[in-house]
């Protein structure tokens, strides 16, 4: 499940619940929205949906956009202060920014997140000139949200993932998302490359989480065999 994070919320984030709260109030029932439905979407309980529209936890990025589409609204009516909303401002001038697909597909960072066959998209925008830099301007570009805590502290949950899926081509060192087969339903997760002579293994930042990842996995497993989906850019700021 997804976990909320744990910092204490600012005095932002206490008014951006009030407003989603009041929105809430007036528009769910109409909608036949339930907390127990957001607690779904999320892969969290129903009290963490509670204590989101009561202020008593912050709300993340993929949070946001969950409790935006579920009652209808844009995210920037609820708040406009998150990172990622840089990406996305309704007043960047579109030839300055490029669209990127958001989906809310997570990528487990512990236990896996089953692939979904149809997934919510939404549109992000990146700076062309930053994407030039990294050398994927017009490359196939997506964005998934981080699961789990085993990719702390470089991914957190709930962190927005932007990954090139032209690029497949492993690299010692590099994060990719990868896609582990040989369960009832493909997982997707994000794990770093280790390369060695005895072949290519992928490990998490955080082995001492709660997660399954405590020793690195083989690429070549017969059981659970790992394909490579793309190669990681950005989490809240460029990946090295």
């Amino acid at each position: 499940m997804e976990s909320s994070r744990k910092a204490k919320p600012t005095k932002a984030d206490i008014a951006a619940a009030a407003r989603l709260k009041s929105v809430w109030t007036s528009k769910a029932r109409k909608l036949g929205i339930t907390q127990e439905k957001v607690a779904l979407e999320l892969g969290i309980t129903q009290g963490a949906v509670s204590q989101y529209l009561n202020g008593k936890i912050p709300m993340n990025f993929r949070t946001l956009k969950v409790f935006a589409a579920s009652l209808g609204i844009e995210d920037t009516e609820i708040r406009n202060d998150l990172p990622e909303q840089q990406f996305t401002a309704t007043n960047a001038k579109d030839d300055d920014y490029a669209d990127v697909l958001g989906y809310s597909q997570a990528a487990g960072l512990g236990s896996g997140a089953e692939a979904v066959e149809y997934a919510e998209t939404h549109s992000l925008k990146f700076k062309k000139t930053s994407l030039r830099r990294r050398g994927i301007y017009g490359r196939n570009l997506a964005v998934y949200y981080g699961k789990g805590d085993s990719m702390e502290p470089t991914i957190k949950d709930g962190d927005a993932i932007l990954f090139d899926t032209s690029d497949t081509r492993v690299v010692d060192g590099v994060l990719y998302v990868i896609q582990v087969d040989g369960y009832a339903n493909p997982e997707f997760y994000v794990k770093r490359a280790l390369v060695l002579d005895a072949g290519v293994y992928f490990q998490s930042d955080n082995p001492r989480g709660d997660h399954q990842w405590q020793k690195p996995k083989p690429m070549a497993s017969k059981r659970h065999p790992i394909t490579v989906i793309g190669r990681v850019h950005w989490i809240g700021g460029w990946a090295d």
